[in-house]
């Protein structure tokens, strides 16, 4: 049972904002759809709400386990842990159309070192890295989000929260 779950800082009219913007240019772009599962019930944006040492709540949605979210889907993402990580693990973020500029990584409770193979590995896409403890990379992947920016996020839930 998830009690515990910390919440991420945003507005009602920020997620508002985003969804209103986001149905925009659904439909001005007429978007092709990708060959990604989609698990997300609608294409609003993904906005993370809360998260605990087990997972995330994802706009009311709890979510067990680490997640990969992209600008109108959300994905469970087989990296249970920070050393799982290989530059496999993110190619469904080069896959993607429109195709995003950047990814948010939360490496947990606290910011890791990620192995330059996986920097240049999305290099080669012209993806940016950045790099965060999932808490920081929560917030910040919602404020991305909110400007309109093609940003995806890949989250490992944090081993500790504070009470």
């Amino acid at each position: 049972m998830l009690r515990c779950f910390q919440r991420v800082r945003t507005s009602s009219n920020t997620r508002s904002l985003v969804l209103r913007r986001l149905e925009r240019r659904h439909v001005a772009d007429n978007l092709a759809p990708t060959t990604l599962g989609k698990i997300s019930p609608s294409d609003q944006a993904p906005l993370v709400e809360g998260y605990s040492s087990r997972g995330f709540v994802i706009r009311g949605n709890r979510v067990m386990g680490s997640v990969a979210l992209l600008p109108r889907a959300l994905l469970h993402w087989k990296v249970s842990r920070f050393e799982d990580l290989t530059p496999e693990s993110f190619v469904l973020f080069h896959l993607v159309q429109p195709k995003l500029d950047l990814v948010v990584l939360g490496t947990g409770s606290k910011v890791r070192r990620v192995p330059p193979e996986i920097y240049a590995y999305l290099k080669k896409f012209k993806i940016n890295l950045e790099v965060q403890d999932t808490p920081n990379a929560c917030a910040t992947f919602n404020f991305l989000l909110d400007e309109g920016r093609p940003v995806g996020a890949a989250l490992i839930p944090p081993e500790l929260v504070p009470a």
